[in-house]
C-alpha cells in the first residue's frame, strides 16, 4: 500500500524533527486520509525535501509529525518546461494544472486571453489563484513530486515571452497549440541531437486564441503545432503537447531508453 504524503510548506524539515502539525494538515491527515495515531506517512515541503514520518495525535485538534530519515531525493524535472495556459473555466483549468504537475512542468503562467474574459475568466482572480495553488499542491501529493512548480501571476497575452524560465540557457523550444500549425511530432523531431535547453508551451482557453493573439505569439517566436485531425479541449491539448515534449527531451522516458 502506498504511503500517504502530506505537503507542509514554510517548514524547515530535517531528520529527527518533532514538527507540530498545522491545523489544516492535521484535518487532512485524520479526516481525509483517515490516519490514526501512530500511522506512518511522508512529509515534504514543496522544495525537494521529503521525509518518512509518524503521526502522533495529541488531542482532538492537535498532533505532531515525528520525522525520520530522508525518504526521497528531489524530484526536480530535468527539462524545464513553462506552460502558458489560457485561463479556462472551472474544472477545465483545474485538470490542465493537475496533469501539468503530474507530467513535470516547471512553471505555470495563467494567461487572461480574450476568450477567457468572455467566459468570465477575469472574475475573482485572487480567489482562483489561491484555488489553483491548492490544485497544484494536491496533484504533487498524489503523484510523488516533492517540489512544486512555480505558479506565476496571471498575465495578459502581450506579456507572453518564450524562454522565460530562469533555468533556460537560451535554446528554448516555443510551441503554440494551433490547428493550422505543423504536426507536433515533426516540430519535436526536427530539433538537433543536443536538443533545446527548455520549452515554452502556449495553449489557449476554450475556443482557442484569437487571430490577433496567435499572430502575436508567432511574432514572439512561438511555432504553431497541431496534435492531429481531432479538435482537442484546452486541457487535453496541454497534456498532449507536454507529454510528447517530456518524452522527447525530459524524464517521462529518456530518448535513449532503448540504447
Amino acid at each position: 500500500m502506498r504511503c500517504p504524503r502530506l505537503l507542509i510548506e514554510n517548514a524547515d524539515l530535517a531528520a529527527g524533527l518533532r514538527l507540530p502539525a498545522p491545523e489544516d494538515r492535521l484535518h487532512y491527515a485524520t479526516r481525509v486520509l483517515r490516519l490514526k495515531d501512530g500511522a506512518a506517512c511522508r512529509v515534504f515541503d514543496g522544495r525537494g525535501n521529503e521525509f518518512d514520518a509518524r503521526l502522533e495525535t495529541t488531542g482532538r485538534r492537535a498532533g505532531v509529525f515525528h520525522l525520520a530519515e530522508r525518504a526521497a531525493e528531489p524530484t526536480t524535472p530535468r527539462f524545464p518546461v513553462t506552460l502558458w495556459q489560457g485561463i479556462a473555466r472551472g474544472d477545465h483549468m483545474d485538470l490542465a494544472l493537475q496533469k501539468a504537475v503530474e507530467l513535470g512542468v516547471s512553471r505555470i503562467r495563467p494567461v487572461l486571453c480574450e476568450r477567457s474574459r468572455s467566459a468570465g475568466g477575469h472574475k475573482g482572480l485572487d480567489r482562483r489563484q489561491s484555488h489553483w495553488r491548492g490544485v497544484i499542491a494536491a496533484a504533487a501529493e498524489q503523484c510523488g513530486r516533492n517540489e512544486l512548480p512555480v505558479l506565476e501571476a496571471v498575465c495578459e497575452p502581450d506579456e507572453i515571452r518564450p524562454g522565460e524560465a530562469p533555468e533556460s540557457g537560451g535554446g528554448d523550444l516555443a510551441l503554440l497549440a494551433d490547428e493550422a500549425g505543423v504536426p507536433l511530432s515533426r516540430a519535436v523531431a526536427s530539433n538537433d541531437a543536443s536538443g533545446p535547453d527548455s520549452a515554452s508551451l502556449l495553449v489557449g482557453p476554450e475556443g482557442g486564441l484569437t487571430d490577433a493573439e496567435r499572430a502575436l505569439a508567432r511574432d514572439r517566436g512561438f511555432l504553431p503545432v497541431r496534435t492531429g485531425p481531432r479538435t482537442l479541449r484546452t486541457e487535453t491539448a496541454a497534456m498532449a503537447i507536454l507529454t510528447l515534449v517530456q518524452w522527447r527531451f525530459g524524464d517521462l522516458e529518456p530518448a535513449d531508453a532503448d540504447g
